[in-house]
């Protein structure tokens, strides 16, 4: 059963985040949002982006931000530091990746043939494991017809997850909570298997394994609008929606340590 911000309790070593609608508002950082992640990092806190935005975004995160480290595409490419260098760790042999890549753009040529509507996101080009179909950002598909796309990629062999504005889609070796545990155990030094130290909060369909996967899973409130889709929801939710509801988080973490 999901409960309210306030009964969340226990030590936090890590917050881990997703960004679009979870720490942006209205498609952008606020400059409160980046003051209270600041003060977050200066009480002890590291901060690990997830989110399904491509590599060359995580890149610049990595770049721009105090982030301990970045999972981008789902799982698919995960940037960490290593002093002043930035290391990749991808969710499937780089080997493997131009085949993969190839057998993905035959399903988009699939998805355009039942959905003549269908087309990559924008941001495809700067990824490199997985790509994205694009159903509520700069163009618009219906709910069913995102599904639809959803449903013929995981026909042809792949993982499919539908956020608030985009398809996601690619191998079927890795997800967010895949990637986030690698975190856990190569960068933060903790046990995979013992989540419970970490928060981490979300508003979409592809934050469901990340709610399953993290005993401290917060929701911002703006998740409600994919309640019922969910597949496992958080077990807590904040008052506030998008960047607000993050900030309430944050503001929780700091009174309570």
């Amino acid at each position: 059963m999901t409960r309210p911000l306030s009964e969340l309790r226990g030590p936090v070593r890590a917050l881990f985040s997703d960004i679009d609608g979870t720490m942006t508002t209205g498609d952008r950082i606020e400059a409160e949002t980046y003051q209270v992640l600041e003060r977050l990092g200066e009480a002890g806190v590291p901060l690990v982006m997830v989110t399904g935005r491509p590599a060359g975004f995580a890149h610049a995160f990595m770049k721009m931000t105090p982030v301990l480290a970045c999972v981008s595409e789902n799982g698919g490419v995960t940037f960490v530091r290593e002093g002043r260098k930035l290391t990749k760790l991808y969710g499937v042999p780089q080997q493997s990746i131009p085949e993969w890549r190839r057998r993905m753009f035959d399903a988009v040529a699939l998805c355009q043939k039942s959905v003549p509507g269908a087309r990559l996101s924008t941001d495809s080009k700067y990824r490199e494991v997985d790509l994205a179909l694009d159903w509520n950002e700069e163009f618009s598909l219906t709910r069913d017809e995102a599904e639809t796309c959803a449903e013929i990629i995981r026909k042809a062999g792949f993982t499919a997850v539908r956020s608030s504005v985009h398809v996601n889609f690619g191998p079927p070796h890795f997800d967010k909570l895949s990637a986030a545990m690698m975190v856990v155990r190569q960068v933060l030094g903790g046990d995979a298997n013992d989540l419970s130290p970490y928060i981490y909060v979300g508003d979409a369909l592809n934050d469901a394994p990340m709610f399953n996967g993290f005993p401290k899973s917060v929701g911002v409130a703006n998740v409600k609008a994919w309640w019922d889709e969910l597949a496992f929801k958080p077990a807590y939710l904040t008052e506030h929606a998008e960047g607000a509801g993050l900030r309430e988080l944050v503001a929780h973490i700091l009174a309570n340590r």
